[in-house]
């Protein structure tokens, strides 16, 4: 792929310097004109009232009672943009945050004609956002959240992998884990299983008084049963 040459300094593209990808530099071009509208595609803060999960847990809890679907309560997530459907006139997308992901539904005749419009402009898949809103349950049964108003949390420069057939490449999923873990979600939930042990072992280990410490992975002592002993320096222990 062709590369465009560019340098990102105080907001300012300049040539003849990083190399960007023609992709990479489209979103870079919308994260100027983004500061240049006055919008921060990086702010500092975040509003979240609710995870992912407890807002659809929030939703069901409450479903029961609503005359027309539509809870009242306005819910604020965050999360990155794993899909976008634009329809026209409307558009729906999933937020992905640390525990979940769910859907929102952008309008229009909700948002105003230039807010919507701007949505659809600039929003890329991998950007996180800010989504605040109202939630219902749509005709399929996805417990969907509305958006009255939402905002940049952080833009992304550089797209995800593609969707359907993830990071594939063994070495580039081992050299970049962040688009691996990013990628793959069953990778995602290994990583998650693995904390999950080591912390339930050692919480174990400490309530029974064991004391952690950590020792170097070369020792002076061979071993390997019918291995062929070795000579090797540890520099740190000068050994």
């Amino acid at each position: 792929m062709s590369g465009i040459r560019e340098l990102h300094t105080t907001g300012q593209l300049e040539a003849n310097a990083v190399e960007f990808t023609e992709q990479q530099a489209v979103r870079l071009e919308k994260v100027r004109a983004l500061r240049e509208s006055g919008i921060e595609p990086y702010p500092l803060r975040a509003e979240r009232t609710h995870t992912s999960l407890e807002a659809i847990a929030h939703y069901e809890a409450v479903e029961a009672r609503l005359a027309d679907g539509r809870d009242a309560t306005e819910v604020v997530v965050v999360g990155r943009v794993m899909a976008f459907r634009d329809m026209g006139r409307s558009t729906f997308a999933h937020l992905e945050d640390g525990e979940g992901r769910i859907q929102i539904y952008l309008r229009a005749n909700v948002l105003g004609r230039e807010a919507y419009e701007h949505a659809i402009k600039f929003i890329d898949l991998g950007d996180f956002l800010e989504a605040r809103g109202h939630l219902f349950r749509t005709r399929t049964g996805e417990v969907t959240l509305e958006v009255t108003g939402w905002r940049f949390l952080a833009k992304a420069i550089t797209p995800p992998p593609e969707k359907w057939h993830g990071l594939a490449d063994v070495e580039t999923r081992y050299r970049q884990r962040y688009a691996d873990l990013f990628s793959n979600p069953e990778v995602r939930k290994i990583f998650v299983t693995r904390t999950r042990i080591i912390s339930a072992i050692r919480r174990f280990l400490d309530s029974e008084g064991f004391l952690e410490v950590e020792t170097p992975t070369l020792q002076p002592v061979y071993g390997g049963a019918a291995a062929r002993p070795f000579t090797t320096y540890h520099n740190a222990l000068d050994q």
